[in-house]
C-alpha cells in the first residue's frame, strides 16, 4: 500500500465530506447528495490507487465491483453506492427534470441519506486500510 497516496485522498475525501455536511446544515441538499458522492468516490478511488491499482469512472458501484474481485463487500455498502449513484447527475442538472431545478428536488432527509451512506462507505474503506498495516 502506497500510504501517502492513501493519506492524499483521504484528505480530500474528508474535506469534501465535511463540506457536504455544512451544505446540509445551510440546507443546500442538492448539493449535499452531491458531495457525499463525491466524498465516496474520493474515498474508494483513494484506497484502490493506493493499492498500485488504477481505475477510472465515477460510479461508486463500478468502483465497489473493482474491489469485490478482492474483499467481500457487504450488501449495506452496496445498497449506500446505489443510493449515491443515484444522486451523482439529478443533483446538478436542470434538464433531467421536466420542470425546476435540482435544488427543488432534494431535502433533509435525501442528505442525511447520502451522508449516512458516505459515512458507511469510509467505515468499510478505513476497515480495508487498516487490514493492510
Amino acid at each position: 500500500m502506497k500510504k501517502a497516496e492513501w493519506e492524499r485522498y483521504l484528505r480530500q475525501a474528508e474535506h469534501t465530506l465535511a463540506s457536504a455536511k455544512r451544505d446540509s446544515e445551510e440546507g443546500d441538499y442538492d448539493w449535499a447528495c452531491f458531495k457525499a458522492h463525491q466524498a465516496a468516490e474520493l474515498v474508494l478511488k483513494g484506497w484502490i490507487r493506493s493499492s498500485d491499482q488504477f481505475i477510472v469512472g465515477h460510479s461508486i458501484i463500478k468502483l465497489l465491483e473493482h474491489l469485490q474481485q478482492q474483499f467481500t463487500i457487504p450488501e449495506k455498502i452496496h445498497k449506500c453506492a446505489r443510493e449515491l449513484d443515484k444522486v451523482y447527475i439529478p443533483s446538478r442538472y436542470p434538464d433531467i427534470y421536466n420542470a425546476g431545478a435540482p435544488m427543488d428536488f432534494y431535502d433533509l432527509e435525501d442528505a442525511q441519506q447520502s451522508l449516512s451512506c458516505v459515512e458507511d462507505i469510509f467505515a468499510f474503506t478505513r476497515g480495508l486500510a487498516k487490514d493492510e498495516r
